[in-house]
């Protein structure tokens, strides 16, 4: 391989604790140069961007969810009684809450199998 030759360069200013973190992560790494170690942490590495709209859509179910069983437990705590419309609300949202989850797996599946091709 014919000799590379770089001449563009790059500055970062980092705080103390910045430069501790990676100080630290550049000897873990066993790199033959702090250039080296940037350059595999830059050039090496895989981006990847996250749309947690799918999360908040969970959190939210999760949040109605707790919050009707919570309802349902101090209403048969005080009177005894449970109402099957409380139930199947709570199935429906249990449902909901399942295909959002087996929607997160199929993304996460095709894209570990894409990367993996």
């Amino acid at each position: 391989m014919a000799e590379r030759y770089r001449d563009k360069r790059i500055e970062v200013q980092l705080t103390d604790e910045e430069k501790e973190i990676f100080q630290r992560k550049f000897e873990m790494s066993n790199s033959k140069s702090m250039a080296h170690f940037i350059r595999k942490c830059v050039l090496e590495k895989e981006i990847f961007v996250i749309d947690m709209d799918i999360f908040r859509q969970m959190q939210t179910l999760l949040g109605r969810n707790a919050t009707n069983l919570n309802q349902i437990a101090k209403r048969v705590n005080s009177t005894g009684i449970i109402y099957r419309d409380d139930i199947e609300d709570l199935k429906k949202q249990n449902i909901e809450l399942s295909k959002e989850i087996l929607k997160i797996q199929q993304i996460l599946a095709r894209n570990y199998i894409a990367r993996t091709d």
